[in-house]
């Protein structure tokens, strides 16, 4: 009979070991999903800024940020026209890669502006506004 209680105890707190964990896991990912996203059109990526700076050139609109390991260089953000912009950007026949990236509430509010204005705009006035809303995230 000892032995049945060790096994009952044992399995007892194996079960309330992974309930924590499990719980703890979700309750991470639900908390993750509710942080403001930015869509960030990334189209290079690079260890030197030297390099970083003369790929930028190349288009109409960018902007080099480092993030701690690499140089990454953006030509557009936004938080709800992605397809507007992903749009724009075939037709400029960038090759890009879209980054999600969790910004604070104020910088969201920000670019927000910026993506209503853009959403009016001719598109001959995109770059302006791109640059101007990449200017908002360099310290992201």
């Amino acid at each position: 009979m000892n032995s049945t209680l060790k096994v009952i105890f044992f399995s007892s707190f194996i079960g309330i070991l992974l309930a924590f964990l499990f719980f703890t896991n979700i309750k991470e990912k639900a908390e993750a999903k509710n942080k403001p996203i930015l869509y960030a059109f990334q189209v290079g990526v690079f260890k030197n800024k030297e390099n970083a700076d003369n790929y930028k050139l190349k288009f109409t609109t960018g902007k080099v940020l480092f993030d701690g390991d690499y140089y990454r260089v953006y030509v557009g953000v936004t938080t709800t026209n992605k397809d507007l912009l992903a749009s724009f950007f075939e037709q400029m026949d960038y090759h890009y890669y879209i980054k999600e990236l969790e910004i604070p509430d104020g910088l969201y509010t920000e670019i927000e502006k910026y993506d209503l204005l853009l959403e009016q705009s001719e598109i001959e006035n995109y770059p302006v506004i791109l640059n101007k809303m990449l200017e908002s995230v360099e310290n992201v």
